[in-house]
């Protein structure tokens, strides 16, 4: 079998050597998308994009990886300006042409997160934006979406407005703080 090389720079220069094998390797996602999409139907794993310009990589997971891709060749999906996500404007700005879609390997669902994590550790990839697997950690919201979400919860809006805890809620919450710090 052919092993296939990555060669990563990272910020200080030095070059990092990554001996992998992909599972499967698409180098133009746009001329290969009807192939994609039939050969990952019902597989679960992890997968790469690569743009091809400028090298900048995402990698991503998913339990039906052809579900999922069918997302990313949606134009409504990808340019629906509520989506943030780097690699959906990376994608619109340079054309599928310009990326491949690499496989990095097929696992059960249950461990995608795991696996998915271990890739963004090892590659570094600039076009995810969080850098947790299946978290929201660092994700920051709009000054816009922190206004909406903060009158969502005002007053009767609130499901908890009008009410009070118990002196027993009160008192496991009480614990609970002191255990936690």
């Amino acid at each position: 079998m052919k092993y296939i090389y990555f060669i990563i720079f990272d910020f200080d220069n030095s070059i990092l050597l990554l001996d992998m094998l992909p599972v499967k390797i698409y180098a133009n996602a746009d001329v290969q998308k009807v192939q994609i999409l039939k050969e990952n139907k019902g597989k679960s794993g992890i997968y790469l994009w690569k743009n091809n310009i400028n090298e900048k990589t995402y990698v991503g997971k998913s339990g039906n990886i052809s579900e999922r891709l069918i997302n990313y060749y949606n134009y409504k999906y990808i340019s629906n300006p509520r989506l943030k996500m780097l690699i959906y404007k990376a994608i619109l700005k340079y054309g599928y042409s310009n990326f491949s879609l690499i496989i990095l390997e097929y696992c059960e669902f249950k461990n995608c997160t795991e696996r998915e994590q271990h890739y963004i550790n090892l590659l570094k990839p600039e076009y995810n934006i969080l850098r947790t697997a299946g978290s929201l950690l660092g994700y920051k919201h709009t000054k816009e979406t922190l206004a909406k979400l903060s009158a969502l919860n005002t007053r009767e809006k609130n499901s908890f407005f009008g009410k009070t805890h118990t002196k027993e809620i009160k008192a496991k919450l009480s614990l609970y703080q002191k255990d936690k710090f």
